[in-house]
Order: structure tokens, then C-alpha cells, then sequence
């Protein structure tokens, strides 16, 4: 057998590798790299988020792809008016997101395929149009 690697052998071994590495996932953002993303206009135009008011409100991601959200602590998160909790997201768009029966000191949660739950951060949270968060 030739222990040498024939060219086209050596590039589908290449592509191999280098198609595990794309499926290797970061974490969730933290609100320092949320803030830098906002600023180097990652999400697209939007400045930074303050919150959600009455807990309904709008979430943008900067990362494209299915995002999971739950409330820790109790309580119910639904995207869009179809009530979702897990989302395909485009990169800057805002989705409409709603938490329902939450406590006071609840955390509003999200994780991207092969990443830990994390909090989300209220950079990426805006209240409602034609309302300000106070």
C-alpha cells in the first residue's frame, strides 16, 4: 500500500477538517460583545436595545440560525405571533417576543445548537414602537 497521500485524497481529507471546524460553535454572546457588535453595526442599524416594556417587545440577533429561548426562574417566552420558542434568525432583523407569567426576578434565556444557555442581554431587547423604556 503507498503511504503517500494522492492529491485529491489529500483534498477531500482537507475539506473534511475544515468542515467539522464551520460546525464547532461559539457561546452566547456577553453584553461587552453584544455592545461591540451594535457598534460595528452587526445587527444591523439598530443602536443598542434597552429592554423590553411589559415584557413584549423586540429581539434582534447578530448571529444568523436557530436561537431557543426559555425563562428561568418560571414563566413562558414565545417569538412571533405564532408563539414560538425556537426561532430561524436573520442576522439584524427584529422577531416580536413575549414573556408571559414570569417573576419579578425571572431571566430571560437563550442558546444557539451546541452552546450552554446564557442570559440575553437587553442590548438586544427593544420595547415596543411608539414607547419608551423608563
Amino acid at each position: 500500500m503507498n503511504a503517500q497521500l494522492s492529491p485529491m485524497r489529500f483534498l477531500i481529507i482537507a475539506l473534511l477538517l475544515s468542515a467539522a471546524n464551520a460546525w464547532a460553535l461559539a457561546p452566547a454572546p456577553t453584553d461587552q460583545e453584544a455592545q461591540r457588535a451594535h457598534a460595528q453595526g452587526s445587527c444591523g442599524s439598530l443602536g443598542p436595545g434597552t429592554g423590553l416594556k411589559d415584557n413584549k417587545g423586540w429581539i434582534v440577533s447578530m448571529l444568523p440560525g436557530k436561537h431557543e429561548f426559555r425563562v428561568k426562574g418560571g414563566g413562558k417566552v414565545y417569538l412571533t405571533a405564532a408563539r414560538q420558542t425556537v426561532g430561524d434568525f436573520d442576522a439584524g432583523r427584529l422577531y416580536y417576543i413575549v414573556i408571559e407569567g414570569a417573576a419579578p426576578d425571572a431571566l430571560l434565556e437563550w442558546k444557539i445548537p451546541g452552546s450552554d444557555w446564557g442570559p440575553v442581554s437587553k442590548y438586544f431587547l427593544y420595547p415596543p414602537q411608539g414607547s419608551s423604556r423608563s
